[in-house]
């Protein structure tokens, strides 16, 4: 217990004392959270500028243009007199959707007849030009809806009876990837972890190499180990494990609390696959160690490995649609699991049981690659001669 809380003591002093740890480590990760809840403050597009044509300017057709500027998505900057002037409005990047409303619009509607509007996005800003078009679309089948509903009421059907034949179907819908349309909830909750694994990762690697890359560190280790390895070994690590899991805590409440972000599973299962997160990252970052035959090698690994990492967890790109090779890949990665698990008790509000699988995954994970460091790792740190290379 001696040597145990000796080493504990000497890695809060490197934490503190060490410049480049301080700042990576300890005022890095605040200046991330505060970074990513700045640049994703509103969640999700609004008031996107949109042109609209109205060649009918009927009582009908102005409630058209109403209704697509009233919604947050949209707003209605541009009223061009011809297609060419809205296509350029297009190009030039000034709005991202253009509207055309025909001529005798309402007189077509109240004579029964099918009437078009037209609607161009720009879908090379795909974002931008999706959403547009998803918004113009649910505008107008409100419209034909609202339309459709007079009618049949007018012609005797209660308004129970109207929306049955208007609707005989109901959609359920449940989207599973960023359920609420915010960009907020869906990409932070992915980015800010995602660095914090960086951020661990790195610190590890570092903290761990120097003790190789600087001989008399490795000496002052092994002399307070006296003999030992892996109580001195998980002495050594422990600080960083509680630090870290304090700043995922912040950055849980960060989002949580101070964004209000959706959450409706289990905040301790949450907390667990933090812990747990956390522990495989330190134990990858302790393969790349053993494995590398410098720091900066070792450096270099786990940096490439934690950035890979982001974009085949799924949150850029399902991990369904990749090809099966790099689905089998993306299963090596701690955050492919844990983001999976977040999702699942924060936005789609699934059952526990259906997180296990992913505790199992990231347990599994926290014991294989330090297995596989074991002897190289009790020899790196025991042994009497101090190479200046891993």
């Amino acid at each position: 217990m001696k040597h145990f809380k000796s080493i504990v003591k000497r890695e809060i002093r490197q934490l503190l004392r060490n410049k480049p740890v301080f700042i990576f480590a300890v005022i890095f990760p605040f200046l991330f959270i505060a970074f990513f809840h700045s640049l994703l403050s509103d969640g999700v597009a609004r008031d996107l500028p949109i042109a609209v044509m109205d060649l009918d300017n009927s009582a009908i057709s102005r409630e058209v243009t109403s209704q697509l500027d009233a919604t947050p998505q949209l707003r209605v900057s541009h009223h061009p007199t011809s297609e060419i002037d809205a296509e350029l409005l297009i190009r030039t990047g000034e709005v991202y959707a253009f509207v055309s409303i025909p001529k005798n619009f309402q007189k077509d509607l109240r004579s029964g007849r099918q009437v078009k509007i037209v609607n161009q996005f720009n879908n090379n800003v795909l974002l931008a030009g999706g959403l547009a078009n998803s918004t113009f679309q649910k505008v107008i089948g409100n419209i034909s809806a609202s339309i459709q509903l007079k009618g049949k009421l007018q012609n005797g059907k209660n308004v129970k009876q109207a929306i049955a034949e208007l609707q005989p179907v109901q959609l359920d819908k449940h989207v599973l990837s960023n359920p609420y349309t915010n960009y907020s909830y869906y990409l932070n909750s992915g980015f800010l972890t995602a660095f914090l694994q960086i951020f661990v990762m790195l610190t590890s690697i570092y903290m761990l190499g120097s003790e190789h890359k600087i001989g008399v560190d490795k000496r002052e280790f092994a002399k307070i180990a006296n003999g030992r390895f892996f109580s001195p070994l998980l002495a050594k690590l422990l600080p960083y494990t509680i630090w870290f899991l304090f700043v995922g805590i912040v950055t849980y409440v960060s989002m949580f609390s101070a964004d209000d972000f959706p959450i409706f599973g289990s905040k301790i299962l949450l907390i667990i696959a933090l812990i747990l997160l956390i522990i495989a990252t330190q134990s990858i970052a302790i393969l790349f160690v053993t494995s590398s035959k410098s720091l900066r090698e070792a450096l270099t690994k786990g940096s490439g490995f934690a950035a890979v990492s982001l974009s085949i967890s799924g949150i850029t790109f399902p991990i369904e649609g990749m090809p099966t090779i790099l689905q089998w890949l993306s299963q090596i990665f701690p955050f492919t699991h844990y983001l999976e698990l977040l999702m699942d008790q924060s936005q789609r509000g699934f059952p526990v049981f259906y997180s296990l699988s992913s505790v199992a995954a990231l347990m599994l994970l926290c014991i294989v690659p330090f297995l596989l460091s074991w002897e190289k790792l009790k020899s790196l740190y025991l042994e009497e001669t101090y190479p200046s290379r891993v």
